[in-house]
């Protein structure tokens, strides 16, 4: 979770299945009022970015939430005092709009970048290696608001955004370890958007700013982010469960099972192997399983793990 050492009390996150994805550190210089993370992208996967804002971050004032997507316009939400610090915190998943007279949304998703060797215009590649620069970002910015009072129309809601960029030559790169871009997925239906509100903002400044910067597994490696012999190297039953994705969660459970069925057929060709001997098989008869992995990890409490 990215948080900020002046707010303490509010965080962000990147999440995808209701997941956070993993954060990574970015070497750029940050400050008390901003931070950048990397975070991994996986191509088709739905995301929404959350804020959670729990004690002691004060109540004095409302706050806005800006959030910008590719350089996308930023689309702002905002609650008041009471609002919070509601369970689960405030997610901002696409953008919503009427169509035929009922409400639709359009989430964010990951989709991977088309790069190929050339383009028949070549021409082309200034401008895109342009508009490659506000791919593979997200930022948010809150500020402190106060005066709220509903307004007398509809909040406006545009139906279209983050285009989507075509082929990109290889050449247009250049070396940039950019990925991904964001799209957004075919309208599905849902809730009415709130009643607009007008308000008075107490700071132009941010007094918070969250940058994340997403890109491929394969990316994130060749931009040194990720180190090989590092934790994502680390087989992921071995991982805590609040750091796995739920695809990692699947085949955590699936090794567990795995290693269940391999202890129970090893404890039945051991008795067989005492009965072929002549040896009586007791109550108190133990069998030894010889432990292979090597690396040490800390005990937890079991819990059942429930995949949606």
């Amino acid at each position: 979770m990215a948080v900020l050492d002046d707010v303490p009390g509010l965080k962000a996150e990147v999440i995808v299945d209701g997941r956070p994805l993993r954060e990574y550190d970015d070497d750029e210089e940050t400050s008390s009022k901003a931070v950048t993370k990397y975070v991994e992208a996986q191509s088709g996967a739905e995301f929404a970015i959350r804020s959670v804002f729990s004690a002691p971050f004060p109540l004095q004032y409302g706050v806005e939430m800006k959030v910008s997507v590719d350089g996308d316009i930023y689309r702002r939400t905002y609650k008041c005092p009471d609002e919070l610090y509601r369970e689960g915190g405030h997610n901002q998943k696409g953008i919503s709009y009427q169509e035929d007279g009922n409400w639709v949304r359009r989430y964010y998703r990951f989709t991977a970048l088309s790069i190929v060797e050339e383009v028949e215009d070549a021409s082309e590649i200034s401008g895109l290696q342009r508009d490659l620069t506000t791919k593979g970002n997200i930022t948010l910015k809150y500020r402190y608001i106060t005066n709220m009072h509903p307004a007398d129309r509809m909040p406006r809601t545009a139906k279209h955004g983050l285009s989507a960029l075509g082929a990109i030559p290889e050449k247009a790169m250049k070396g940039d370890a950019r990925s991904h871009q964001a799209t957004l997925s075919e309208p599905r239906a849902a809730g009415r958007v709130t009643q607009k509100f007008t308000y008075d903002v107490v700071d132009d400044e941010p007094f918070a700013t969250v940058h994340f910067k997403y890109r491929s597994l394969a990316a994130l490696k060749a931009l040194r982010i990720i180190n090989d012999e590092g934790v994502d190297a680390i087989p992921p039953e071995e991982r805590p469960e609040d750091e796995l994705s739920p695809a990692e969660l699947r085949e955590a459970l699936r090794r567990r099972e795995a290693a269940s069925v391999s202890i129970k057929q090893e404890g039945e060709v051991n008795r067989q192997t005492k009965r072929e001997h002549g040896t009586e098989l007791q109550d108190d008869d133990e069998v030894t399983v010889i432990e292979t992995r090597s690396r040490k990890r800390p005990r937890v409490d079991q819990e059942v793990i429930v995949l949606d």
